[in-house]
């Protein structure tokens, strides 16, 4: 345990050196190119699959401006229930994010599916019903901060429906990514 500060220290010190010898825009490019690019371009079709799906699932998380804790929760359910070559990767994990923050117009439009759903499930439980979420879209545009008060057991609901709906999706992504490793594996043999 007392060698590790040195390597790392030592680490540090061999990147700055090289920062200064390159340039910082030719250094992180490099840095980039061997910390991102490589590996990504070594991930198999299953792993790439997997990650995309784990990122779009995070990323229509019903409240827009929490889809990256959503999606690294994904990230480590699936990673927690599966073998330990299966799980993910740092490269598996970065596509999940770009994936994660592409998929923000597709989020904005479920939102409300997940408000209405969570609705349904409040007045089938409850018997009580909510003021509709065409209402809350609405008045989020001129009143923010009154509406989302006014609004947040839909959201809620919402993210409770999405949050027991995950391990559903995360199952279906499994088989899904197992089903595309051996669909694509001839594909790639041809190749």
């Amino acid at each position: 345990l007392s060698s590790f500060p040195m390597i790392s220290l030592q680490c540090v010190r061999q990147q700055m050196q090289c920062l200064r010898r390159r340039g910082y825009r030719a250094w992180i490019q490099a840095c980039f190119e061997q910390n991102v690019i490589k590996p990504a371009k070594e991930m198999s079709q299953r792993q790439v699959v997997v990650s995309a799906s784990v990122g779009f699932w995070g990323g229509v998380f019903p409240v827009p401006p929490c889809t990256m804790p959503a999606t690294l929760f994904c990230v480590f359910v699936y990673s927690a229930g599966v073998p330990k070559v299966q799980r993910f990767s740092v490269p598996m994990t970065a596509l999940a994010v770009v994936i994660n923050e592409l998929s923000l117009p597709v989020d904005l439009v479920m939102m409300p599916c997940f408000m209405t759903l969570g609705q349904r499930a409040y007045q089938c439980l409850s018997g009580n019903t909510l003021p509709s979420c065409s209402v809350a879209l609405e008045d989020l545009q001129d009143r923010p901060a009154e509406t989302l008060h006014a609004f947040s057991t839909a959201f809620g609901l919402g993210i409770m429906v999405w949050a027991l709906a995950t391990p559903v999706v995360l199952g279906k992504i499994r088989v899904v990514g197992a089903v595309a490793g051996k669909l694509l594996q001839p594909t790639l043999r041809k190749l």
